[in-house]
């Protein structure tokens, strides 16, 4: 009785690794419910895995963005299409790329673009405040790397989802609402 007891408390003891949650970018925040899965290591993060959105912007940045606005327009959506993202991902859809090389000879136009991300009303607002910012900062990646834009002449805001393009009531309304949208100065 004594070997079939110390047996299976072995037998638990090797499994239960199998059973940990995967943390892949090691910023201790599983898997599962990281909404920021690919945080640089050594960074600090919120209970959802992404940085404090102050430490992604400077505060002169913050500061000088409400001045900046004011010399804004928005582009109407004829002029301009938008970049759309799956449910809770950050990362830019290869189906979305015939979208920016539409967009790329007004935009290289404009020394000034403000990319806008976006969020259904899904989950709570300060994840969505991130999310959007993350989705900003992955259209200003693609743009910098694979269309070669200075990074200079993009600047990144994450709205969440108090300005959504339509209601939140259905899975496709909720679709439009997950995007990031461009603003260029005139």
């Amino acid at each position: 009785m004594f070997f079939k007891v110390l047996l299976l408390l072995v037998c638990i003891c090797v499994s239960l690794p199998c059973f940990a949650w995967e943390d892949t970018d090691k910023d201790g925040v599983p898997d599962k419910k990281d909404a920021c899965p690919e945080t640089p290591m050594g960074v600090v993060v919120l209970a959802n895995g992404c940085q404090e959105i102050s430490d992604l912007i400077p505060e002169s940045e913050l500061q000088n963005l409400d001045l900046q606005l004011n010399q804004i327009s928005h582009v109407s959506s004829e002029q301009l299409l938008k970049i759309y993202f799956d449910f809770a991902r950050a990362d830019v859809l290869t189906t979305q790329f015939p979208t920016i090389e539409k967009m790329l000879p007004f935009l290289r136009e404009s020394q000034n673009i403000l990319l806008v991300g976006h969020t259904d009303n899904v989950g709570s607002e300060q994840t969505n405040l991130n999310l959007s910012l993350q989705r900003a900062l992955s259209v200003k990646k693609v743009l910098v790397n694979q269309f070669a834009f200075e990074p200079s002449s993009l600047t990144v805001l994450g709205k969440g989802s108090v300005e959504p393009a339509v209601v939140n009531n259905t899975a496709q309304q909720r679709q439009l609402n997950r995007r990031v949208e461009f603003i260029v100065k005139k």
